[in-house]
């Protein structure tokens, strides 16, 4: 078992979105700007990612190729 439980999800879903919200928590590094993991696009936005899932199914998100995706400019 993974130590931050993320494997165990029960669906990809699930799995996508516990994935960004550690690497969103990751990023705004507590709002230590001076810390190695802060970034100036810390916030998410799952509309920006190509592909995402509904439960276990993969959905096609046509137009979301932007830059820094799917990091949103704060």
């Amino acid at each position: 078992m993974a130590a931050n439980g993320i494997s165990t999800l029960s669906t990809k879903q699930a799995r996508q979105v516990a994935k960004l919200n550690l690497a969103q928590t990751r990023r705004q590094a507590g709002g230590n700007v001076s810390a190695r993991a802060y970034r100036v696009n810390n916030v998410y936005d799952i509309n920006r990612l190509p592909t995402k899932y509904s439960g276990n199914a993969t959905v096609d998100n046509p137009g979301s190729l932007v830059a820094s995706r799917p990091w949103r400019p704060v």
